[in-house]
């Protein structure tokens, strides 16, 4: 219980951070660049996202040309991409689509806090917070300006998360952990908790989120 509790605390949203916090200029990665060069094996060798790398790395180039086309692209079937995804997408439309932004980022930090917490390996619930450290000045700012909106935009990416299935593969936060880069990950149950198990799970999740907006919007309005 312990071990929820904590990745629990990640849901809080980055509003909740400091302004004066340095943003990262660096994409959010599909997988941790820190273990790039290990060799996956087993099940773990085919947890495949170099599609999600792509389309990450897309979602940032600095000319629309490359960067529309992306942002269409996952909002065709935003279903079907994972979290690290949709954190590339919120920076994308950050600048001008702040509304949105925020709705995508919530989205995404909703799946990646759920993906962590349906994973066995403890150690990859640090897959979250590196995604959290991605997020653009804009993105950042929008949280901080449109606060009023916060806890309206936290409840529709809520009910989105609930009605929309999850098309991808949910064990890419596998990748950031400490289980994947040394076993042989020859039995494929390692890797998630059971199925019946997250339900609960889930609805933990989505409680503790926006609870945690609506302790941030409370807490500016009275400041």
């Amino acid at each position: 219980m312990r071990g929820i509790a904590l990745c629990l605390a990640l849901a809080l949203p980055a509003a909740a951070f400091s302004q004066t916090e340095p943003a990262q200029t660096k994409p959010a990665q599909a997988a941790p660049a820190q273990q790039a060069p290990v060799q996956f094996r087993g099940v773990y060798a085919a947890i495949d996202t170099r599609p999600a790398q792509e389309l990450v790395r897309r979602l940032s180039a600095k000319t629309g040309g490359e960067r529309r086309p992306a942002i269409r692209e996952v909002l065709k079937d935003p279903s079907a991409h994972s979290p690290p995804v949709l954190y590339a997408l919120a920076n994308a439309l950050s600048e001008d689509d702040p509304d949105d932004a925020v709705f995508w980022y919530h989205v995404g930090r909703l799946r990646a806090v759920y993906d962590g917490l349906r994973c066995r390996d403890t150690s990859a619930r640090q897959g979250v917070a590196a995604l959290g450290k991605s997020l653009s000045l804009a993105l950042r700012g929008a949280q901080f300006h449109q606060r009023g909106n916060l806890v309206g935009l936290a409840q529709k990416a809520i009910d989105w998360d609930s009605k929309n299935p999850r098309n991808y593969d949910p064990r890419w936060i596998a990748l950031y952990g400490k289980v994947a880069a040394s076993s042989p990950g020859a039995d494929p149950g390692e890797v998630m908790l059971p199925e019946s198990e997250w339900p609960a799970l889930l609805k933990r999740v989505h409680e503790t989120h926006l609870k945690s907006v609506q302790d941030f919007a409370a807490q500016k309005k009275g400041g």
